[in-house]
């Protein structure tokens, strides 16, 4: 298994066993209606009834944010009670409650989500303009189809091929649930965002095995939309990103990380590992300094050490490794320990 394999999957696999909500895997049937179209989301949470209700108080009287959210989920149950609030919400006094509204109706084929989806296409960031194109098929009528007739989103490579795969006279037909053998349960509005961003992790744990690492990213950014500190989500798509030299994308996505996370040291840590390990040390220094001062753990912290010598700051380094050893006395410390003394990084003419 390559590196690029290992990481997804094993990050995928943590984020399924973490969530005990999630007991049941998706029947078999569902997994082989799913392989059957190349482009169409596994809304996980379709038929959960008693996600319902959080849902929709969120929807009715939360922020701004979360009422984004809560249209968001709704639109992934898509029952007729769901349906019901979110025509409410077309009311919102806040345009992009009304878009993501939209959105959600558009995707159970609801003519009225129609204005939404098109604005989430004109207007979107890429994860959003996915769920417009994908309601926009399930409208199917002919103003939703000259609309993706006249989008063909030919910036995004994924975009495109989503939009052209969408350009059909009748709506593809997707997998629906329930897809669990018990309901889903949620006692609060957290537990409904938890239970919601891993339904989108298992999701992306089959496309990843689909080798669609597009569809993966897709699957993480609307994770992130719901869990924004998940700073382990940004990076498995930053990774996914830089793994398909798509380099910009992945440290834009690392920053993003850092802006949305401020006090994490893992989303500092991200940054400057990538950093490190392309060709970047001095940028490397910085982020995982930063790292280290907001509590990076021993193991990660030794980066900080790595870097700093790339750079030809042997003493700096050598004190780093000498704080390691108070707290980290395994062979690892100790090597390099040695090694730098024997580079002369504790003499008084050490590089620094």
């Amino acid at each position: 298994m390559n590196t690029l394999t290992s990481r997804a999957a094993v990050l995928c696999l943590l984020m399924i066993i973490g969530c005990s909500c999630l007991e049941t895997a998706v029947a078999d049937e569902h997994e082989t209606a799913f392989d059957e179209s190349e482009w169409v989301p596994l809304a996980l949470l379709s038929g959960q009834e008693s996600l319902i209700p959080p849902a929709v108080a969120k929807l009715q009287n939360g922020l701004l944010i979360n009422r984004r959210r809560a249209a968001f989920i709704l639109g992934q149950i898509g029952t007729p009670q769901a349906l019901a609030a979110l025509r409410s919400a077309l009311a919102d006094s806040d345009r992009r409650v009304r878009i993501h509204a939209g959105v959600a109706l558009a995707q159970q084929g609801v003519a009225e989500g129609y204005q939404g989806a098109k604005a989430a296409l004109y207007e979107g960031p890429a994860w959003l303009q996915y769920y417009a194109i994908y309601g926009l098929n399930q409208i199917r009528d002919e103003r939703a189809l000259v609309l993706l007739e006249q989008n063909s989103c030919e910036g995004d490579p994924f975009l495109s091929r989503v939009v052209k795969a969408a350009q059909r006279p009748e709506p593809v037909q997707s997998a629906r649930g329930p897809f669990y053998e018990q309901p889903l349960l949620a006692q609060d509005w957290p537990e409904l965002l938890e239970i919601a961003a891993r339904a989108l992790a298992i999701e992306c744990d089959t496309w990843f095995h689909g080798g669609d690492y597009d569809q993966a990213i897709r699957c993480n950014e609307a994770t992130v939309f719901l869990q924004p500190s998940w700073v382990e989500v940004y990076a498995a798509s930053a990774w996914l990103q830089w793994s398909m030299n798509r380099h910009g994308a992945a440290i834009s996505t690392y920053r993003r990380a850092i802006d949305a996370n401020p006090t994490d040291w893992e989303a500092y840590f991200e940054l400057g590992f990538y950093y490190m390990h392309h060709g970047h040390p001095s940028a490397a220094v910085e982020h995982l300094r930063q790292s280290v001062e907001l509590g990076a753990p021993p193991i990660s912290a030794r980066s900080y050490a790595h870097a700093l010598e790339q750079v030809g700051r042997l003493k700096q380094a050598l004190r780093v490794w000498q704080q390691l050893d108070r707290i980290d006395q395994s062979g690892v410390v100790d090597s390099n320990l040695r090694r730098l003394e024997q580079l002369g990084a504790g003499t008084a003419d050490g590089r620094d």
